[in-house]
C-alpha cells in the first residue's frame, strides 16, 4: 500500500477566506507544522446518477488568482499524514514515504484519525460561523504501487498480476506489450456510488523506480451529513476496495505476495 486518502465534498462554504486557512493550521500546528498551497481540486461529479460510459466533463485548474479559493496543505512532521483544504473539500492523506515503513491499520489507526480531524474541522466551521457543512459527495482512495522486479518485469508479466486479462494475443504475433493501463468502474449496490479502478504502468517521481500502480476508489454520497453517516459509507467503500483488489489480482499474483485469505 502506497497511499489512502479520505475526501468529503460539499456544498462550497461562501464565507470561507483564506484567513481562516490561517486559523484553521493555528488548531493543527502541533500535529501538521507545515504548509503549502495548492491550486483547487476541480469539484467531484457524476459518482452515482451519471452513466459511467459518458466522458465526464472537468476543469483543470492551473493556478488560482483568488486565495480564498486555493486548497491548502497541512503535512506532518514526517511527511506520512497531510490534510487537504479547500472552501468545499476536506481530505485526509496517508503516504508511504520509506520502504520498512508499516501500513497503518484501517480499523485501529485511518479510520480513527480521520473521525478526529474531520470532528476538529466541522467545529471549527461552527465556531467560527462560516457556514453548514452539506456533504455532496465522498471518496475513498487505495493506491498500490508494484515496483518491477517484484512479481512482474515485462508488460506481460504485468498483465499476468491482473486476473480477468493476460498478455498473449490471439495469435501469438505481437511481442510483449511494452506499457500498460487499464480502467473500469462497478457500481455499489442500493445506489452508493460506483468504485473505479485504474492500472498504470509508469516511472515514480520520488524515486523514478519503474511501478505498475493499482488505484483503487470509491465515489459516491453518504445517506446524511452526520459523521456516522459518512463513516457508514467509507465502511462499505473500503470494504469493496479490499474486496476488489483481490478479485481483481491473479492468484498467482496472491501466490507471490503470500496473501491469505
Amino acid at each position: 500500500m502506497t497511499e489512502v486518502a479520505f475526501s468529503v465534498q460539499f456544498r462550497p462554504l461562501n464565507q470561507w477566506r483564506a484567513v481562516h486557512a490561517g486559523l484553521y493550521w493555528a488548531e493543527v500546528l502541533d500535529k501538521f507544522p507545515t504548509t503549502e498551497n495548492k491550486p483547487p481540486l476541480p469539484r467531484i461529479v457524476g459518482s452515482q446518477e451519471q452513466d459511467p460510459l459518458t466522458q465526464e466533463q472537468m476543469s483543470i485548474t492551473f493556478g488560482s488568482p483568488d486565495a480564498d479559493l486555493a486548497r491548502f496543505w497541512f503535512v506532518s512532521a514526517d511527511q506520512t499524514s497531510l490534510i487537504q483544504l479547500q472552501r468545499d473539500r476536506f481530505a485526509l492523506n496517508w503516504r508511504k514515504i520509506r520502504d520498512d515503513q508499516a501500513y497503518p491499520r484501517y480499523d485501529k489507526e485511518l479510520r480513527p484519525q480521520f473521525i478526529e480531524e474531520w470532528t476538529r474541522f466541522i467545529s471549527f466551521v461552527s465556531n467560527r460561523n462560516i457556514g453548514n457543512i452539506e456533504v455532496d459527495a465522498t471518496e475513498l482512495v487505495y493506491i498500490n504501487d508494484i515496483p518491477r522486479g517484484i512479481g512482474w518485469n515485462t508488460g506481460t508479466d504485468a498483465i499476468r498480476l491482473f486476473s480477468p486479462w493476460w498478455g498473449e494475443g490471439t495469435d501469438g504475433w505481437l511481442p510483449p506489450p511494452e506499457t500498460v493501463s487499464v480502467q473500469g468502474t462497478f457500481r455499489l449496490p442500493e445506489d452508493r456510488g460506483r468504485l473505479y479502478f485504474a492500472t498504470q504502468h509508469l516511472r515514480r517521481n520520488i524515486d523514478n523506480h519503474e511501478i505498475v500502480q493499482l488505484r483503487l476508489f470509491a465515489r459516491g454520497k453518504p445517506s446524511g451529513n452526520q459523521t456516522s453517516d459518512i463513516m457508514n459509507w467509507m465502511d462499505i467503500g473500503r470494504e469493496w476496495i479490499v474486496r476488489a483488489f483481490s478479485d481483481i489480482t491473479s492468484k498467482s499474483a496472491h501466490e507471490l505476495w503470500g496473501r491469505a485469505k
